[in-house]
């Protein structure tokens, strides 16, 4: 069984067993690091991914690891992809942000997984990694956290429609759709730098403190989370070592926490990003209309099977985008990028 124990313990029970939520995670003398390197260098991963938050950072992080990532735009059609498949072995085929396969609705995004999974299925690809910021639970926002087999749905159209195609996928990996098309599911919450309706304010606060002007804070009182695209495409990459290194994994599905450092009120985070660097007081505050917010995530599925946690706290994660945000103003943005990776991946060691 899995249950989680109230936030402040320090620890989580999964099938049985203690883990130190504080301890530096290492499997059998090696460091997570060394785990990323020996597994995906040299290998040759397929990124189908366009302009998400993600696509970038997982870009940039596999090349720092010494994979070959060739990256092609959702919608490329089969020919396109088969093409690809077949220049070199792919070793794992990532999608980023399963939403933007298409820009259809139900049936046209549907029918773009299924496109890209037959390819996989045909190029005997061994791994695929389907990684969503969707809200797909249907539990209420009083549920302390989500597991990854409370019951999907959503509370939304677009929650509704992702978790229709995570259960295509789900079908898929376990061969109930012919041949089995081996795919790791991996939610999280929205991250920095995505246009989700809970974080695009935080880009704008980086273009206000750097344009002299007062920072609008939607919902001050709301907890925020703030979690870097960097520590979503690290845990994916984890749990894709995991697999590719032969070991067996009972599950597909993963949920990525956030810990207590990427969470924060809003009013909080806004005035520690004004006073660190500069800008101008007091804030603009409002409460304009939400969608339904989802459940923090159980990670403890993740947490045992590779030691994830996140390493950027909240702080931490709004400078670099606010680094980020002003190189991108002067068309530096792919060196800030490959900096931030570098550093991060740095700290691991």
């Amino acid at each position: 069984g899995e249950r989680v124990i109230p936030p402040g313990s320090g620890q989580t029970i999964y099938a049985g067993h203690a883990i130190n939520m504080d301890t530096k995670p290492k499997e059998g003398g090696t460091t997570v690091l060394d785990k990323l390197l020996s597994t995906w260098r040299a290998r040759r991963v397929l990124i189908v991914g366009g302009k998400d938050a993600l696509t970038p950072w997982m870009n940039a992080i596999l090349s720092e690891l010494g994979a070959r990532p060739v990256c092609v735009t959702p919608g490329c059609g089969a020919e396109a992809l088969c093409r690809v498949m077949n220049d070199g072995r792919v070793s794992a085929v990532i999608i980023p942000a399963a939403h933007t396969l298409h820009e259809g609705g139900l049936e046209m995004q549907l029918s773009a997984l299924s496109t890209l999974l037959c390819e996989v299925r045909e190029a005997g690809v061994p791994l695929t990694i389907l990684c969503s910021d969707a809200s797909v639970y249907r539990a209420s926002e009083q549920v302390w956290y989500a597991r990854e087999e409370d019951p999907l749905g959503g509370r939304t159209r677009e929650g509704l429609i992702q978790s229709i195609l995570q259960l295509y996928a789900d079908g898929m990996s376990r061969g109930l759709l012919g041949d089995a098309v081996t795919t790791l599911i991996v939610r999280h919450m929205p991250c920095l730098f995505s246009d989700s309706p809970f974080t695009r304010q935080y880009a704008r606060w980086c273009r206000e403190l750097l344009a002299g002007e007062p920072l609008h804070v939607e919902h001050p009182g709301m907890q925020g989370i703030f979690m870097h695209p960097l520590d979503v495409a690290c845990g994916a990459l984890m749990l894709g070592a995991r697999f590719l290194s032969g070991e067996d994994m009972q599950e597909n599905v993963f949920n990525l926490s956030t810990g207590p450092d990427n969470l924060c009120a809003n009013r909080s985070a806004a005035l520690r990003l004004v006073n660190q660097h500069g800008g101008t007081r007091p804030l603009v505050e409002s409460e304009p209309p939400l969608p339904p917010r989802s459940p923090l995530l159980d990670g403890s599925r993740a947490r045992y099977t590779c030691g994830f946690r996140c390493r950027i706290s909240a702080g931490a994660a709004l400078s670099q985008l606010l680094e980020w945000t002003r190189a991108a103003q002067n068309g530096e943005e792919a060196q800030v990028l490959v900096h931030q990776t570098r550093a991060y991946l740095e700290r691991m060691r």
